[in-house]
């Protein structure tokens, strides 16, 4: 396999992509995560909670 210039350029472009993807995909799941813990829980997952608290 010739790993000529254009290859190497495009292949580091590919990796630079996807670790920006990687990275913005991580900051959309923590924000949303911060979002859904900033909500008041029902009844019923406040239940969850608590007996997943106590069972540890």
């Amino acid at each position: 396999m010739d790993w000529n210039e254009a290859t190497i350029s495009l292949v580091v472009t590919g990796l630079i992509f996807t670790l920006l993807q990687i990275w913005w995909i991580g900051a959309l799941l923590r924000r949303n995560r911060r979002r859904r813990a900033a909500e008041p829980l029902s009844s019923s997952e406040f239940r969850k909670e608590l007996e997943r608290i106590f069972r540890s």
